[in-house]
């Protein structure tokens, strides 16, 4: 039970990830925000995200994506 409930949350959560936008530079700008990550290996992982989304960083299976307001970093 628990791992088909653990499988639908990373299914709504994949599901759930946003798409980005194309905008004009200004607007993007003030869409979106920059996330960076320090991993293991001492390398920076950069990638942009909405303004009101959050960064989520899972470095052991090495995704970095943007959480959603509603369900944040699953």
């Amino acid at each position: 039970m628990l791992r088909n409930l653990t499988c639908f949350a990373l299914a709504a959560a994949f599901a759930v990830a946003p798409l980005a936008l194309t905008a004009s530079t200004a607007d993007a700008a003030k869409a979106t925000k920059i996330c960076k990550h320090k991993t293991a290996s001492g390398k920076v992982k950069t990638w942009t995200c909405g303004a009101t989304q959050p960064c989520c960083a899972a470095e052991l299976i090495n995704y970095y994506t943007c959480g959603s307001k509603m369900l944040g970093c699953l």
